[in-house]
């Protein structure tokens, strides 16, 4: 994937990772966690541009930078941030806090298919799991989101 043009496929698996980060550790911490993973990727395109998969490696480099924000995260994980609040007024106003209440697996599971709009296969890719898998998350998610809601799926 680096091998043709280092620069600017970089900076698109940048973006996708982001994305990833974003949906698996929320707003702020997603953000701070691409931006040390692309620093760590940047230094590093040489080693990425000869690796058969080289954004689901550095999700798990991402994965490891992130251990220092845990006991953070804990304290301050809001999806989305307060600032988008109004901007959302289309969404149900507790889909945040349902988000929030999912566990890391599934929530990203959910953010990455239907808010980025990914395929399951792209989702395995990142995250090294088979499809199935991603699918059993997301489904799991979206039956705990729809009873944290209160969403009736039979009428």
């Amino acid at each position: 994937m680096l091998h043709t043009r280092p620069t600017s496929d970089l900076q698109a698996l940048g973006e996708r990772l982001r994305a990833a980060f974003l949906a698996q550790y929320g707003v702020q911490m997603g953000n701070e966690i691409a931006a040390e993973t692309m620093a760590w990727a940047w230094e590093n395109r040489d080693e990425l541009s000869e690796m058969e998969n080289p954004a689901g490696y550095l999700f798990r480099v991402g994965q490891s930078r992130s251990r220092r924000y845990i006991r953070w995260q804990q304290e301050h994980l809001r999806l989305p941030p307060e600032s988008a609040e109004s901007a959302m007024s289309w969404t149900e106003p507790q889909l945040p806090n349902a988000l929030a209440a999912l566990g890391d697996e599934e929530r990203t599971a959910v953010i990455l298919v239907h808010c980025f709009q990914w395929t399951y296969a792209e989702v395995g890719e990142l995250l090294d799991l088979p499809v199935t898998t991603v699918r059993n998350r997301l489904h799991r998610g979206l039956s705990r989101l729809r009873v944290y809601l209160g969403v009736d799926t039979d009428g």
